[in-house]
C-alpha cells in the first residue's frame, strides 16, 4: 500500500512539473536561458552551446532534455561601449510515461551599455520571443474510467474525453535586465532579474477550458574573486518562482588556471551547488581556450530519495566561444565581462 501511494505521488508530481518551465542545474552555463539580457554579453564575437540532461530514470520513464544555443555579440567593434546581442535557442524536453513533449524555439535580442570611462559598470536589457509546442501520446495515457477494478487500466475502454487535443503551439514573451561590475580580470559581480510567460498562455489541452501558465520570475547573481595565485572562486545563486513553485539554488566553483608563456589557455574547476530541499549537485568543468565542458550530477536528498535511491540525474554541456569580426575601433580600456563559460 505504501509503495502504491508513493507511485501516485510521483505521477502527480510529474504532471505538475510538466505544466511548469524547464529548469537546468547548470543555470550558470548559458545565462541567456534564464535572462535574455545576457545574450551577447561576452568578450568574443560568437558563442555556441549544447546540453543534454536526464533525470528520474530510477523511479519512472526518464525525463530527457536536449538544448542548443547560438549567440552573436555585435556593435562593439564599431562602438566599444555598446553591445547588441542576438541569439537563438532550441529546447526539446520529453517527460514521463506519456512522452509529454515540450519543444521551444526562442529568439533573443539584448542591448548592453557601458556606464563609465573606466568601463567597470554595465547595464543591459533583453527580450525573448518564442514558439512552444506541447504534446503527449494519447495511446500511452490512462484515465479514471479505464480502471477495471482489478488493479489495472484497460485502454480498450473509451475514455470519453471530448474536446481533448494532444497537441498545441503557443507564443511566449520574456524580458530581463542586468547590472555588472567588472574592475579587472578574475574580479567581477553581476545581478539580474527576468520575467517569463508574460502573456500567461492558456496551456489547457481541452477546447473551451482555461489553464493559464503562471508567470516565472528569476533572480540570478554571482561573480568571480581571485583567491591566491592562479586560484579563484566563482559563486552563483538563483531564485525563481512560478505560481506555487519555488526554487533556490546556490553554490560555487573553485577554479585553477594553468598559465604558460604569460597566457592562460587551460583551467580546471570543481564545485557543488545545493537546490533547497531537493538535491546536492557536484560539478566539474574544463576550460581550454574557447572550449568549455561541464558535467554535474544531481544527488536527490528530498522525500523522494527513498524511491530514487538518491539518483536525480546527470547533465552535460559543451560550449565554444570565438572571434568572427575584425576589430575596427580599438577600445580605450579592456572590457571585462562576467565569468561564465565564455
Amino acid at each position: 500500500m505504501k509503495a502504491y501511494i508513493t507511485w501516485i505521488f510521483i505521477l502527480l508530481t510529474g504532471w505538475h512539473l510538466q505544466a511548469q518551465d524547464f529548469h537546468s542545474s547548470q543555470f550558470y552555463s548559458v545565462p541567456s536561458n534564464i535572462n535574455p539580457a545576457f545574450t551577447g554579453f561576452f568578450a568574443n564575437d560568437y558563442f555556441a552551446a549544447g546540453s543534454y540532461k536526464t533525470q528520474w530514470g530510477s523511479v519512472s520513464a526518464p525525463y530527457q532534455t536536449f538544448s542548443a544555443t547560438g549567440e552573436l555579440s555585435l556593435l562593439k567593434n564599431k562602438r566599444p561601449n555598446s553591445i547588441i546581442g542576438i541569439g537563438t535557442s532550441f529546447m526539446y524536453d520529453r517527460a514521463g510515461s506519456t512522452n509529454f513533449t515540450t519543444a521551444a524555439t526562442n529568439l533573443n535580442i539584448s542591448f548592453l551599455q557601458v556606464l563609465d570611462a573606466k568601463r567597470k559598470h554595465i547595464i543591459g536589457v533583453g527580450f525573448q520571443n518564442g514558439l512552444v509546442l506541447r504534446q503527449f501520446d494519447m495511446s500511452k495515457a490512462t484515465f479514471e474510467n479505464q480502471f477495471n477494478g482489478f488493479g489495472a487500466f484497460d485502454q480498450g475502454i473509451n475514455p470519453n474525453e471530448n474536446g481533448l487535443k494532444p497537441r498545441q503551439v503557443d507564443y511566449s514573451l520574456a524580458i530581463g535586465g542586468l547590472y555588472s561590475f567588472s574592475p579587472k580580470d578574475h574580479y567581477n559581480f553581476y545581478a539580474s532579474f527576468s520575467a517569463y510567460n508574460l502573456l500567461r498562455t492558456n496551456i489547457s489541452f481541452y477546447a473551451g477550458q482555461e489553464d493559464r501558465l503562471y508567470r516565472r520570475y528569476v533572480a540570478f547573481a554571482g561573480g568571480e574573486v581571485r583567491l591566491k595565485g592562479n586560484w579563484s572562486m566563482l559563486p552563483s545563486a538563483m531564485f525563481q518562482t512560478q505560481g506555487p513553485s519555488r526554487e533556490i539554488v546556490f553554490g560555487s566553483f573553485v577554479r585553477y588556471g594553468v598559465v604558460r608563456d604569460r597566457k592562460e589557455a587551460l583551467a580546471f574547476n570543481i564545485g557543488a551547488w545545493y537546490r533547497y530541499m531537493d538535491a546536492v549537485i557536484p560539478a566539474v568543468k574544463l576550460e581550454y581556450k574557447g572550449l568549455n565542458v561541464i558535467f554535474n550530477f544531481d544527488i536527490n536528498v528530498s522525500k523522494l530519495s527513498k524511491v530514487s535511491k538518491f539518483n536525480g540525474g546527470g547533465e552535460l554541456s559543451v560550449s565554444y566561444s570565438g572571434r568572427l569580426f575584425k576589430e575596427r575601433v580599438k577600445p580605450p580600456k579592456k572590457l571585462y565581462c562576467p565569468s561564465f563559460v565564455y
